[in-house]
């Protein structure tokens, strides 16, 4: 299993662990509107899988699961796939969602592998 992690430093970091949780339970639309750069495959809604608190997070994909926590000042996100490709899809989706979410005071988010 392969594994990276961010730590968000944010003001709101509950605000974007909902937001987040709550864009991908709206039922896949997002991945299947908008062809990406890095080529999504279509997933049926029925594949994806998003439950949430206003401190924890969790979202699953067919091609891995990412965990959310909030803490004060902090947005933690973990994401976990079987291979390196889709590790890279994972961290590219947050990423992408958290800078579209965050344009007004953008957030930075920055991976390291972890242990």
């Amino acid at each position: 299993m392969h594994t990276a992690e961010a730590h968000i430093a944010t003001e709101r970091p509950s605000r974007y662990l909902v937001q987040l949780c709550k864009h991908f339970d709206n039922k896949g639309r997002h991945l299947v509107h908008r062809p990406r750069a890095h080529a999504l495959p279509d997933v049926p809604a029925d594949q994806i899988h998003a439950e949430w608190t206003d401190s924890d997070g969790l979202i699953r994909l067919p091609w891995g699961q990412c965990t959310l926590r909030a803490t004060p000042g902090l947005l933690r996100v973990r994401v976990e796939a079987e291979d390196r490709e889709n590790l890279g899809r994972l961290q590219d989706l947050v990423t992408t969602h958290i800078g579209r979410f965050s344009r007004r005071d953008p957030l930075r988010v920055e991976w390291q592998p972890s242990p």
